[in-house]
């Protein structure tokens, strides 16, 4: 796993992109040789902050798929089509280049995956890559999506606060009887105005604190984070988008953060299993 052992706060971002240029591809080659392994155990793998390999009811997918070597800049022999080519489809969610990986997707847009893409992001990919239509599924709000064991749902997601944002889907996973979510880029913590989903045996939730203030001894949002991921109540809750090699100091949330949410949580006595997943980690679900 990409985890700075040093005092998140005071490692510098130079050091970071160092560290990962060296450690990534290594990480690469063993997540994806898991991956394409992987058939009996419903399990996602990190690849990058809160960009997911999964493999699900036997399926092979992808939400938001990123190689870090692109984010950083830096040169690599990775065979990105070869190592993904048992992907079966593609699941997007909003355009911000942290979930967005033009390249990588670019270098699979001719293998037979089916894509999976929201209304509002169809004119950018179609600019970018070149598919054809018959492999792209619309992403709707409310409409499920089903590949064999697999059901998506999409839902539009909580992303834009104040002038902040861009349209987002969150998508919930059903499969061999579980239901996972993965509610993407949350902003606005108003529980009001997210769909109401029933039991979660399991959640994914991206660390954000507020705006440009991970410095803050106690950041503006903690609470707010708390509350909606405690009315949201899933069975177990596994915080991502930590160590977030490109982000500047002050917007990169790391595992001091994560330690203040999970002291958070055992002060109220919650009964959600908490956990976090870095950047090459495999999480069962």
């Amino acid at each position: 796993m990409l985890n700075p052992q040093s005092d998140p706060i005071t490692t510098s971002t130079s050091g970071l992109i160092a560290r990962a240029r060296e450690e990534y591809p290594f990480l690469w080659r063993k997540f994806i040789s898991d991956w394409h392994s992987q058939n009996s155990e419903d399990a996602a793998w990190m690849i990058y902050a809160a960009n997911y390999l999964l493999c699900t009811a036997g399926v092979h997918w992808a939400i938001d798929p990123y190689c870090l070597m692109h984010r950083i800049r830096a040169e690599h022999d990775l065979d990105l089509a070869a190592d993904l080519s048992a992907l079966e489809m593609i699941v997007l969610s909003h355009r911000h280049n942290d979930h967005l990986d033009l390249q990588l997707l670019r270098a699979l847009q001719d293998l037979p995956i089916q894509w999976v893409i929201p209304e509002f992001m169809l004119e950018l990919i179609l600019d970018n890559v070149s598919l054809p239509r018959e492999r792209i599924i619309t992403a709707w709000p409310g409409i499920p999506i089903k590949i064999r064991g697999l059901t998506l749902t999409p839902f539009n997601g909580l992303h834009i606060r104040e002038i902040y944002g861009v349209p987002e889907l969150g998508y919930l996973a059903e499969f061999n009887g579980k239901r996972w979510l993965f509610p993407g880029d949350i902003r606005n913590y108003d529980y009001a105005q997210f769909p109401l989903l029933g039991h979660l045996d399991g959640s994914f939730a991206h660390l954000w604190l507020g705006k440009g203030k991970a410095l803050e001894a106690y950041p503006p949002f903690l609470d707010a984070f708390i509350q909606f991921f405690s009315l949201l109540n899933p069975e177990r809750l596994v915080i991502t988008h930590m160590h977030e090699i490109g982000r500047i100091p002050e917007e990169l949330w790391n595992m001091h953060h994560y330690q203040m949410v999970l002291e958070k949580f055992q002060q109220q006595v919650s009964p959600i299993s908490i956990a976090y997943a870095l950047t090459g980690q495999k999480i069962l679900l």
